[in-house]
């Protein structure tokens, strides 16, 4: 299927046409994970478990901050890693995803509390049966869904009062990689459906949650890998062979500043949040009114 970019009413970008629901359960069920699409991998070095591990410490952090009940639903969970890095810090968890691949190879532990499916048919069960949880974690799960809005709307019963959404999504069409294309250090690499449908930067998420009448909580950017782009020597879209090198670098400067000073590093990651200057952004959220 040949697809085109389209900007959408609310201002992020979206893949044109939209594949059928069935079409995408199609593709992650019997594909993602095991083409290895995307950062899913047969296998992790130590650094990566550690990275893994420190994003939930950050997570679990930003939840006390905010003083959020500590039970989650993590939707669009992948291999786990998230789900079961709350679970070490004393979080009761439950997660769900099209496939059970991902949980069956790296943390088979949380298959008691895994559910195969579809995310909106298993919302849409979740809200029925009256569950409610103070952590909805969606991470790299908007740019996936074939209606961004249709999600966040579905999840609003199942926010626990004190409780909120965590929304990770890639930075894409930030300015900063505007200006990367404008100078011709790269080209558009990240439009790439199906396995991303919906592209969102600082300025269109913050329009999207404002329209499904969201309240931000805190919003925080992650390590700015593309600053390797700027460089001729570890420019990895002029050079494939470097990418390897610049994701080991960002695993090794996140391990270190989390490990660093966790309260010192989530203000650094809320500062660049707010200059939409990260790989991948960090939302936490919850229903107005």
């Amino acid at each position: 299927m040949s697809f085109s970019e389209r900007r959408h009413a609310l201002g992020y970008i979206v893949a044109d046409p939209t594949p059928s629901p069935e079409e995408l359960a199609r593709f992650y069920a019997e594909s993602y994970y095991q083409q290895h699409h995307g950062s899913y991998r047969p296998d992790y070095p130590e650094a990566e478990h550690r990275y893994y591990q420190n994003v939930a410490r950050a997570a679990d952090a930003t939840a006390a901050r905010l003083g959020l009940p500590r039970d989650a639903f993590d939707i669009g969970c992948g291999e786990g890693f998230f789900a079961a890095g709350l679970q070490r810090l004393g979080w009761q968890v439950r997660c769900c995803d099209f496939s059970s691949h991902g949980i069956e190879s790296f943390n088979p532990q949380l298959l008691e509390c895994f559910v195969q499916g579809d995310a909106y048919t298993l919302v849409a069960e979740s809200a029925r049966n009256g569950h409610r949880y103070g952590l909805i974690d969606l991470q790299n799960v908007l740019e996936h869904v074939v209606d961004p809005v249709a999600i966040l709307e579905a999840l609003k019963p199942l926010v626990a009062e004190g409780g909120a959404l965590r929304i990770r999504v890639p930075n894409d069409y930030s300015r900063f990689q505007m200006l990367l294309v404008e100078r011709g250090i790269t080209r558009n690499t990240w439009f790439a459906p199906p396995q991303h449908l919906n592209y969102f930067n600082r300025d269109s998420l913050r329009a999207l949650f404002e329209h499904c009448r969201y309240e931000v909580l805190d919003t925080q950017a992650d390590f700015p890998i593309e600053l390797f782009l700027t460089h001729p020597g570890s420019n990895y879209w002029a050079d494939r062979a470097l990418g390897k090198a610049a994701h080991e670098s960002r695993v090794l400067v996140e391990n270190f500043l989390i490990e660093e000073d966790l309260q010192a590093y989530l203000d650094y990651a809320s500062a660049a949040a707010r200059l939409g200057f990260g790989r991948e952004l960090i939302a936490y959220v919850r229903p107005k009114g």
